[in-house]
């Protein structure tokens, strides 16, 4: 199948080899001319990450469309190593959300080119969040295959739901992380405490220990601890807009959302409240 949507993508990685991900889709070394097609520039320097330091070349402009869409984003998109080649935007979408469910890193497809009709399209929201610049290594290409197959599968509308909110908590959009914290605590809400609405803390604190614990092989004590933290931060921000502590326990119920959209992925009977029930009695 011929593929006609090239999408510019930034990782911090040694791969220089052409990954297939399908017969739809496949990552691969951007090329010189790709780059000055793109961002109308020449690269001269780069940093540790592949950031760009110097180039020639008058770069995107404000006139240019993916100048007018990146925004604050202009010079990490620049800096883009990688092309995604996709058939339609569908495969490029379950690509995207397999990286951002993977693992933690500020990388993702923001926009692409049709390479026949030179049609832009945008995908949203803006995935370049994330503490660090996402670290593509070789052990990591057959998890996201893994993760990309079971996405292109997948016709679930509570996955539909949960996959749009974890990209937008994710996303580049600028927004405080009280709202990203809200976010994602809805999507514990949403997979573990279905039709429930009593003792709704300890129920989420002891669902997510006893599931991560059996499946995950965490320590369900600690993990249990920092549910129950999670949710009281989560209830005094619900009521009062703010907690000191909102970005000391971000990254970690970014962790546990992934890792539990991951595990609904796989089977999405473990969530059950028969299921959940059996095994917090265990």
């Amino acid at each position: 199948m011929e593929r006609v949507w090239l999408f510019p993508i930034h990782f911090k990685s040694e791969i220089k080899r052409e990954i297939s991900i399908d017969e739809d889709i496949k990552l691969r070394r951007i090329t010189e001319e790709e780059i000055y097609k793109f961002f109308n520039i020449r690269v001269t320097e780069r940093i540790g990450e592949g950031i760009i330091k110097s180039f020639s070349g008058k770069g995107l402009e404000p006139t240019d469309p993916f100048s007018a869409i990146i925004l604050n984003h202009k010079v990490f998109f620049m800096s883009s190593q990688f092309i995604v080649e996709a058939k339609d935007i569908k495969c490029a979408e379950c690509f995207q959300q397999a990286l951002k469910l993977h693992k933690d890193g500020k990388t993702g497809m923001f926009c692409g080119l049709n390479s026949k009709t030179e049609q832009l399209r945008v995908l949203h929201p803006i995935p370049f969040y994330g503490k660090e610049v996402y670290n593509l290594k070789e052990e990591d290409i057959p998890k996201i295959k893994e993760l990309y197959n079971i996405i292109k599968k997948t016709h679930n509308k509570k996955y539909d739901l949960i996959i749009e909110k974890f990209l937008f908590a994710v996303s580049g959009i600028e927004f405080k992380n009280e709202h990203r914290f809200l976010e994602l605590v809805s999507i514990l809400e949403i997979l573990y405490l279905k039709d429930i609405n009593t003792e709704l803390k300890f129920r989420l604190s002891l669902r997510v220990a006893k599931v991560f614990s059996k499946y995950l092989s965490m320590n369900s004590e600690e993990v249990y601890e920092n549910m129950k933290k999670i949710y009281d931060i989560r209830s005094k921000i619900s009521h009062s807009g703010f907690h000191e502590d909102t970005g000391d326990y971000l990254d970690k119920l970014t962790d546990y959302v992934r890792e539990s959209i991951k595990l609904f992925l796989k089977d999405n009977l473990i969530f059950e409240n028969k299921n959940l029930d059996e095994l917090c009695v265990k």
